[in-house]
């Protein structure tokens, strides 16, 4: 326990760190284990043959059309209507009920709760240290909080900043800047951009869209092999490839200081 003259605090290039924003998907949830689990259970609800082999392409095709919801050329909405007829005409296959299938899936989808390793660990040392943790999200607001709630994270989480909350997506400018007034507000504080850390997968959506705002970043790359990124050299930026190796970032870059 740290004394009253004594306290910790987590700096990146000089600046400290006092609230942490987080994505969800393929960042504090396994993404790709949870989609995986809700495609299957969709193959065999409407008697199509399941094989293992079909997920790669869920993966490839999928990517592609989140990418195009992040540059800003499609909707969560319309990619719900089109995903699984891509996948199935990619897979040579005809899809009877596009819609329904869909639902099937999202509704699987958002009682899985599978999480990265070692994420859990690092939400307990940030939250060790006094930091205010929040979701940082495209996907649905209540359905991320429920999926982490059932991975034992949700006590973690202060509020939800998600795309559906604000009308615009990561990596749109407004996205963060509204989650800093949300996150003040919510707070009674006054901090600034390079008061917060943002943690994801998504170069695209999660670094380019909190670089520019002012935020610090690490970027977290594991199971990233479909994401069609285009990464820049960024300072400001810490590249993970677990959250091991994020939870040994923080505890090298956390100071003690005289109050």
């Amino acid at each position: 326990m740290n004394s009253a003259n004594n306290s910790l605090t987590l700096k990146m290039h000089g600046q400290t760190i006092k609230a942490a924003w987080i994505d969800v998907d393929q960042t504090l949830l396994d993404f790709d284990a949870c989609a995986k689990e809700a495609m299957e259970h969709a193959f065999h609800v409407f008697g199509y043959p399941w094989k293992d082999d079909y997920f790669q392409t869920f993966l490839v095709e999928n990517a592609k059309l989140w990418d195009r919801i992040e540059e800003g050329s499609m909707t969560r909405e319309e990619l719900g209507r089109i995903r699984f007829t891509v996948i199935f005409n990619a897979l040579g296959m005809q899809l009877r009920d596009p819609d329904a299938f869909e639902d099937t899936f999202i509704s699987r989808l958002r009682t899985a709760d599978h999480p990265m390793p070692g994420a859990l660990e690092a939400l307990q040392r940030l939250d060790a240290l006094g930091i205010p943790i929040f979701i940082a999200s495209n996907g649905s607001a209540a359905g991320q909080l429920g999926r982490l709630e059932r991975a034992g994270m949700g006590p973690y989480f202060r509020d939800v900043f998600s795309s559906s909350r604000f009308g615009v997506p990561k990596p749109d400018l407004s996205f963060f800047t509204q989650s800093l007034d949300a996150m003040n507000e919510l707070l009674e504080t006054d901090w600034k951009p390079e008061n917060v850390l943002m943690i994801g997968d998504s170069w695209k959506a999660d670094i380019r869209g909190a670089l520019p705002f002012g935020a610090n970043c690490i970027w977290f790359k594991a199971n990233r092999a479909h994401d069609p990124f285009e990464r820049e050299d960024a300072p400001r930026v810490f590249e993970a490839d677990s959250w091991d190796e994020i939870s040994a970032w923080i505890e090298e870059h956390t100071e003690r200081t005289e109050s």
